[in-house]
Order: C-alpha cells, then structure tokens, then sequence
C-alpha cells in the first residue's frame, strides 16, 4: 500500500504547526504570564496548597467539610490576585485554540476518510 504523505512529511507539518503556535502573540503572553506566576511565592504557595487540599478532599470522598471550607478561602484569596486571573484567561484562551485545532483536523481527517 503506498502512502499518501511520509511520517517525515507528517512530522515537518506538526512541526510547522508547533512554531506557528509558539510564535502567535497570545502563546508569548500565556507563557509570560506563567512565568511571572512561578516566581510569585505567594501565589504559588496558595496554588500549591489548594492542590495539596483538594487530594485529601477527594480522599474523604467529597465528605470533609473543613477542607471544603478552606479550599473555597483559598480560592477567594487566589482570586484576589490580578496576575493569576490574568493568567487564568490566558490560559483558557490558550485551551480553546488548542480545542479548536484538535476540531479541525478531526474535521478534515473525517472528510478525507468519508470522501
């Protein structure tokens, strides 16, 4: 069976596909922002600590209202901070184009197999 395309022509495509990413401004932002984040103590602290309360809230099956309790403080405090929502949004907009890109070449791979 003879192939359409090789893997070093799929592979240069993917590799196209991963520097146009890198190089789109809102890609630049989001890891700006990251960044910045991983050098804020305090906000990685509190992410860090929502991240250890909400293992052991999983582990009491959803039933310690303490940890509950605390996990929405914490998250009110997280809020608070103008560079982790910056980040947030960011990060969501990155999500989504990514989410788009997996719909679109689903799409096309669909179209060319049902051709």
């Amino acid at each position: 069976m003879e192939k359409l395309v090789s893997n070093d022509d799929i592979k240069r495509k993917a590799e196209e596909l991963v520097k146009a990413l890198k190089e789109d401004k809102r890609y630049k932002e989001y890891i700006r922002l990251r960044d910045e984040l991983k050098n804020n103590k305090d906000v990685m602290d509190k992410m860090n600590k929502i991240k250890s309360l909400q293992k052991d809230y999983v582990k009491s099956a959803y039933f310690n209202k303490e940890i509950e309790v605390k996990l929405k403080e914490l998250n009110k405090e997280l809020e608070k901070s103008s560079l982790y929502k910056d980040y947030i949004t960011k990060e969501k907009e990155i999500n989504n184009i990514l989410i788009n890109i997996t719909e679109g070449l689903n799409i096309t791979f669909n179209n060319i197999l049902n051709k």
